[in-house]
């Protein structure tokens, strides 16, 4: 059974239609709401934006609720969790989504833990939006073996023109992080490659990051840092100067081989 709301709310009723498998495009407005998506226990597709107001304690409500539902859904193997405006918190505890193989969440306020690969052991696509990127998260990232595509924003206030891109603290994955990754893309935050190490992105084909002239000018990275000689897969990369990944001005494409791309180390 199928059901495309267009972005409507749900209707009344909806815990009744237990063999629901697709579900696309429903606005949760409140907690009552999102809690009756745990009785829709054969979707395989769900597909929904929350609508978040100006009260937190609701906010946070509709996020709870909705995390306590998504636990009951076994069956998911593709999902997409997004919000009209504000900033969701999916934090809780999921241990039933061993189906899931692609995820897409709009602006949480961090990864929440149940990504991670002891539970989402077949995710092989993820795309998620975030206010910030913790060290931690990207070892986290690095471990979901299945994972073959990876997009991981942080997002910016529109309203200020400074550049607020994140420095994130230099880490370091293990070489055998992301074994089977053919697209990365990270935005709005500082990446290079040498912070993955030999061995780590084996498969890598397609890459996309972002880095500040001052971060080299001050000394943070060096042009040894944008070396790609230990990414032997690589066909595509881009590098963005201005992180801002909803704007344009100031990216550059290097859209060329890897034997083309290996200019980018001299």
């Amino acid at each position: 059974m199928f059901l495309d709301l267009n972005l409507i709310r749900l209707p009344n009723g909806l815990r009744n239609l237990t063999t629901l498998e697709v579900l696309l495009d429903a606005i949760v407005d409140s907690a009552h709401i999102a809690e009756k998506l745990g009785h829709l226990t054969q979707l395989r597709i769900l597909s929904v934006e929350l609508e978040l107001g100006n009260e937190t304690r609701c906010d946070e409500g509709i996020c709870k609720a909705l995390v306590e539902s998504l636990g009951k859904l076994e069956k998911i193997e593709k999902m997409r969790v997004d919000s009209d405006a504000g900033v969701m918190n999916l934090e809780g505890s999921l241990l039933s989504l061993g189906n899931l193989s692609y995820l897409r969440i709009g602006q949480t306020s961090l990864l929440p833990t149940w990504i991670n690969p002891g539970s989402l052991l077949l995710l092989s696509c993820l795309k998620i939006t975030v206010a910030q990127v913790r060290r931690e998260d990207i070892h986290v990232l690095g471990m979901l073996r299945a994972l073959c595509c990876l997009e991981v924003s942080v997002f910016h206030d529109d309203d200020v023109d400074d550049d607020d891109t994140q420095v994130l603290e230099r880490f370091m994955v293990g070489p055998d992080a992301f074994p089977c990754a053919r697209d990365c893309r990270f935005y709005g935050f500082l990446m290079v490659p040498s912070m993955f190490p030999r061995g780590a992105m084996p498969m890598l084909e397609n890459f996309r990051f972002c880095i500040r002239t001052e971060a080299f000018a001050e000394g943070e990275f060096t042009t040894d840092d944008l070396a790609l000689g230990h990414l032997p897969s690589l066909q595509s990369v881009s590098v963005r100067h201005n992180c801002r990944k909803e704007e344009s001005n100031g990216e550059e494409e290097v859209n060329q081989s890897y034997k083309d791309a290996q200019t980018l180390e001299t």
